[in-house]
């Protein structure tokens, strides 16, 4: 999902992508919320459609370690949809509220995705965004006139457990760069936070820790939320780079004839 944003006209341009990738049981696992509706396709692109303040675009990513996972990424990109409904706040607590509203079978006991959400607003400084990060699916931007993709979200997974845990015998502070370390041993990369359903034989699902960082979005600044189906196949140095003159639709289908050429 892709997002170009110019604030001085606060307006910018969104458009998403989705495609099925290697799950085991062969279900299209993510799902995505892309300005007021939800989504679980396939595969599809959908049309730029520009966009302006208040909006909210957001990637779910059911574990592949759960034949279920599907129905939970649903659920949490659906109860986005309830809360702005409702006018209800967007954050972790909310969504987990109105998931666990529905008892689902107990076949789908340990279906769990992920979030990466962000919410951006017109504020008297400027344009803010809000993410809210769950899980392995990541938040990206690309500044005006930067040749580098950065990562704005730490994965919630054992790796970087551990990365604060040497920082801070360390004393010091740790930076967005400790993280999300490629090339470890696979169980490292476990995630520690995600959402999950209850069920009606009286499984309640706990509610996830979120990580939620406040951004101010630029003139020019470009962004990026993926699955990590797409960041642990093709990293960010080698995706292009966007700019005013860039057609979105077809920057996300280049990216996605990248990853296939990785797929196993």
């Amino acid at each position: 999902m892709n997002t170009s944003l110019d604030c001085t006209k606060i307006v910018g341009q969104a458009c998403a992508i989705t495609f099925q990738g290697n799950a085991s049981n062969n279900r299209q696992q993510d799902a995505f919320f892309f300005i007021d509706d939800y989504y679980q396709e396939r595969l599809g692109v959908t049309a730029v459609k520009s966009i302006s303040p208040p909006f909210c675009l957001a990637v779910s990513d059911g574990v592949a370690s759960s034949n279920y996972s599907q129905h939970c990424s649903k659920a949490v990109v659906k109860s986005i949809k309830s809360l702005i409904d409702r006018q209800q706040p967007l954050n972790a607590i909310n969504i987990h509220n109105v998931i666990s509203e529905t008892k689902h079978s107990a076949k789908r006991y340990g279906a769990a995705a992920t979030l990466a959400m962000l919410e951006v607003q017109s504020e008297l400084e400027g344009i803010q965004g809000k993410i809210t990060h769950i899980g392995d699916s990541r938040v990206y931007r690309l500044t005006s006139g930067s040749s580098q993709w950065e990562c704005l979200t730490r994965d919630q997974n054992l790796l970087n457990d551990l990365i604060d845990e040497q920082v801070q015998a360390e004393g010091r502070q740790a930076q967005m760069l400790d993280y999300n370390q490629a090339g470890m041993a696979g169980m490292l990369y476990g995630i520690t936070e995600c959402f999950s359903l209850s069920t009606k034989d009286g499984f309640n699902a706990e509610m996830p820790q979120s990580e939620v960082t406040t951004i101010e979005i630029d003139t020019g600044d470009s962004l990026v939320i993926c699955t990590d189906g797409i960041h642990d196949l093709v990293p960010s140095d080698e995706w292009e780079l966007i700019d005013e003159h860039t057609d979105l639709q077809k920057w996300l289908l280049a990216l996605k004839t990248q990853v296939y050429h990785r797929s196993p």
